[in-house]
């Protein structure tokens, strides 16, 4: 296949067949020249207030009907040179003619119904004056060889009328039609309807019969009423008991006592509306419809009270904590806030108050700061970190759902417990979080006015041919920098920590300790995220792209509309960052792509890390997975990177047969395999025999023939029994 220009834009729009892309991909590799206009392409449509091409006169640009039939590829090859020429000459047409083609490909996957109104509409607007057509051959340097050839009218299909006027109607063919059959069915519906209500209405005996059930029914229900008069104590026993704690914002757990959090989420109760209220009677009793009792039947004497069965009652309603407003407390950095509606991640706004319900991804290496209420307390999201913000329930009035990442927590100034809280349990400040990990259920309390922690939690990679991670898939962790923290699980158990100090929340987690001389403590080396001053906080993490990656984000734009562009960027740094940002957000269809077309070795391990991590957590992700390698990948490269995917433990490092295939892929010609492999291989042996990647053939032979040795001396395995 060829590299032009109509190609690359294809290629670059996803267009293309696996084995075309292939081809396209290795042929920019190889050509400075294509790898430039690739970024020239990317670089021209996201350049903001780039004026767009006349449509008349001098200067006017292409006429749309050639652009048209260029994008086709139903251009002569004269013709195509001409149009090539100028859109490599000018941004602005190069611009045009590659958005034209990135809408095209949008709208045709998904095609757009158009309403009848505005079908109507278009038809009635009439056709487009010969005169105020605009050809290619308007536009200085276009050769003229095709001067002569007819190019169609937009609005060609419209037939003027006899007197010159366009036809402002609709063709017959799109007007709608009734069918008479539709119509009489209609109408034998309704007469069959109003014969069956007349009918009802003139039985006497449906009539009689339910006035007769009406006037046993009524006299069960007085004497029910006589029998049984109403419990008063039910009454109290429904009503809230009013609550010991005090402020409803305040709550303390005992750490020697376990206790379970009952933290159940509830949607308000929905209110009666003014004017109704319950009867005083009790329901009615059921009777069976068409028996009426006759008028001489004595009266079955009253059920005894002992017996009766009293209406169930009703479940009080669970009383929630006061909501906290979060507003957002610096306006610097990234955070993205995922659109329903949009289905896609948008940059959130400088100024705003978060909503229950909302999903927000901080990317690297940005950190956003919240207020939560009244300056009661400030959290930040590090970069890296993807949490949803829940509502209020029973004991906390604020709480989130966090799926990767740190949060950070400082305490400014907590509100004493109230004058009428119980004084033989005196209350100290504190402020109850709800922390949810993967359905699971914790209870974080800032217990003292000066705490400072941060919760870490990072998602578990899978090692295995399509077995999920061992329960519970992700780590956790607590750092408090300062102050008291408590932390309460779903099944009782209550933990403070005073700082300095370090909780696991999952196993396999240790605290970060630097070994001292013998006989003294180790000292406890915190993150150097959990630092409350963000100013402090970014001079000890260095970010040098802050300013040139947030340059790369628009605001009005999707995140999958913008960002998979800028994996391309030649700087590397800002190439990782992209694809890491795009692995926060869960957007696998540009992590595979970066994975198959990444020019940074950084950013295909990156790609690599966030496609093991999005894998595991769903079982309809693997077909998802399967078809979007097949875009990119031969089916047996793309089976070998699935396969590559799901991991490799030390059992497979053993077997001969395993060990073999790793080492066979370290030699592939796909290089997103021999990433996989050497990905692996390193992981589970850690030596590398001088092998990479993105060595040249030469190198990169003689490095596998060292690999095969190292599997002979091993007895044909990575590692020995």
């Amino acid at each position: 296949m060829r590299l032009t220009l109509r190609t690359l834009i294809a290629y670059l729009d996803d267009e293309l067949q696996p084995d075309q892309a292939k081809e396209i991909g290795q042929k920019l590799t190889e050509s400075d020249s294509a790898t430039a206009l690739v970024e020239r392409i990317n670089e021209v449509m996201r350049r903001r207030r780039l004026s767009a091409p006349e449509l008349f006169g001098k200067g006017a640009g292409l006429d749309p009907n050639l652009v048209a039939e260029y994008l086709d590829s139903e251009l002569t090859p004269a013709e195509v040179v001409d149009v090539e020429k100028i859109c490599l000459d000018s941004d602005m047409h190069l611009a045009e003619v590659a958005a034209c083609h990135q809408i095209l490909t949008l709208v045709l996957a998904d095609p757009v119904e158009v309403r009848s109104e505005t079908r109507s509409r278009m038809y009635g607007l009439g056709p487009v004056a010969t005169s105020d057509a605009v050809r290619a051959n308007d536009f200085a340097g276009v050769s003229r060889d095709h001067e002569s050839r007819q190019i169609p009218m937009i609005a060609s299909a419209l037939n003027p009328s006899h007197n010159g006027s366009a036809d402002r109607e609709l063709p017959d063919y799109l007007k709608p039609q009734t069918s008479w059959k539709q119509t009489g069915l209609m109408a034998l519906i309704v007469l069959v309807l109003i014969g069956w209500f007349a009918s009802l209405l003139s039985d006497r005996t449906l009539r009689s019969g339910s006035r007769t059930d009406n006037d046993a029914s009524r006299s069960e229900k007085l004497s029910s009423v006589m029998v049984n008069p109403p419990d008063n104590d039910a009454g109290k026993k429904n009503e809230i008991a009013p609550a010991q704690t005090g402020d409803p914002q305040i709550a303390q757990v005992d750490p020697s006592v376990p206790s379970r959090p009952q933290n159940v989420r509830v949607a308000p109760s929905k209110e009666l509306p003014e004017g109704d209220s319950e009867p005083d009677v009790p329901p009615a009793l059921e009777t069976k419809p068409g028996r009426s009792k006759p008028a001489n039947t004595v009266p079955a004497p009253p059920q005894p009270a002992e017996t009766a069965n009293p209406p169930e009652p009703e479940t009080a309603p669970i009383k929630l904590m006061p909501s906290l407003k979060l507003s957002r407390g610096s306006k610097e950095g990234i955070v993205l806030r995922f659109e329903p509606d949009a289905g896609d991640f948008l940059v959130l706004p400088r100024v705003v108050q978060l909503r229950v319900g909302d999903q927000l991804a901080c990317p690297e290496p940005f950190r956003a700061d919240f207020k939560i209420g009244d300056d009661l307390c400030s959290f930040a999201l590090i970069g890296g970190t993807s949490v949803k913000y829940l509502g209020p329930d029973e004991q906390s009035s604020v709480g989130f759902d966090i799926q990767q990442g740190a949060l950070l927590f400082e305490v400014h100034g907590l509100r004493p417990a109230d004058d009428d809280a119980d004084e033989a349990k005196p209350q100290m400040p504190s402020l109850p979080i709800t922390l949810m990990f993967y359905g699971r259920q914790a209870r974080l309390e800032l217990a003292s006015d000066n705490a400072v922690c941060g919760i870490e939690v990072h998602r578990a990679e899978p090692n295995k041919f399509e077995v999920e991670p061992a329960a519970p898939g992700f780590t956790a962790s607590l750092h408090v920098a300062q102050g008291t923290v408590r932390f309460s699980t779903a099944d009782g158990k209550t933990a403070t920590v005073e700082g300095p100090g370090f909780l696991p929340i999952t196993s396999g987690v240790t605290a970060n300790e630097k070994k001292s001389e013998i006989g003294r403590t180790s000292q406890l080396i915190f993150p150097d995220w959990l630092e409350a001053d963000p100013k402090r906080a970014a001079t000890k993490i260095k970010r040098p792209y802050n300013t040139a990656f947030e340059k790369e984000f628009d605001a009005e734009q999707l995140l999958q509309l913008s960002l998979p562009a800028v994996v391309n960027n030649p700087r590397l740094a800002i190439s990782e960052l992209a694809v890491k940002c795009l692995a926060l957000t869960d957007s696998y269809n540009p992590l595979v792509k970066a994975l198959s077309q990444g020019d940074h070795r950084e950013a295909r391990l990156a790609a690599i890390s966030g496609l093991r991590q999005w894998l595991p957590l769903d079982p309809r992700h693997r077909a998802l997975l399967k078809a979007e390698l097949a875009k990119y990948f031969l089916p047996s490269d793309a089976e070998a990177v699935y396969r590559l995917l799901w991991g490799f433990d030390a059992d497979d490092a053993k077997t001969p047969a395993t060990s073999r295939s790793l080492v066979g892929w370290l030699d592939s010609d796909q290089l997103a395999i021999r990433e996989l492999a050497f990905f692996h291989v390193q992981k589970l042996t850690g030596l590398k025999h001088e092998y990479s990647p993105i060595n040249p053939p030469g190198q990169r032979r003689a490095a596998v023939d060292r690999w095969y040795s190292h599997l002979e001396k091993k007895g044909g395995t990575l590692v020995m029994e």
